[in-house]
């Protein structure tokens, strides 16, 4: 039986994408990912805040122009692949504690245009 030459598959030189994924970091940072940032926040350059305290849920309104009610998403990271917002304010002026970094849910709510993070 002949030799047959082994070639392993060429690789397409890009990784997989990552599922969307939104923490929030010690002291009131919201931190997603590039996943995420591209499903819930496309071009937006800045987010409004919303806050329902009956359930505890945040909401994020993506702007793509400045707003004096706006909070800036700034790019970080190797390769500029997390994005964070710094809600510190509303954490303060609701009494919300972040003591420690932990995944939360978030969703689309498609009829408020908001990102809902579930705390």
């Amino acid at each position: 039986m002949p030799y047959e030459k082994f070639s392993p598959p060429k690789k397409s030189g890009t990784a997989a994408p990552r599922p969307p994924q939104v923490k929030v970091l010690q002291g009131g940072i919201v931190s997603l990912n590039a996943s995420a940032y591209e499903q819930f926040l496309p071009g937006a350059k800045q987010v409004e805040l919303f806050y329902d305290s009956s359930v505890g849920k945040i909401g994020l309104k993506p702007k793509k122009y400045v707003t004096k009610a706006g909070f800036p998403i700034k790019a970080v990271g190797k390769g500029k692949a997390t994005y964070r917002v710094n809600i510190k304010p509303l954490f303060k002026q609701y009494g919300i504690e972040a003591n420690n970094k932990k995944s939360v849910e978030a969703n689309w709510d498609e009829s408020e245009g908001l990102l809902v993070i579930e705390l």
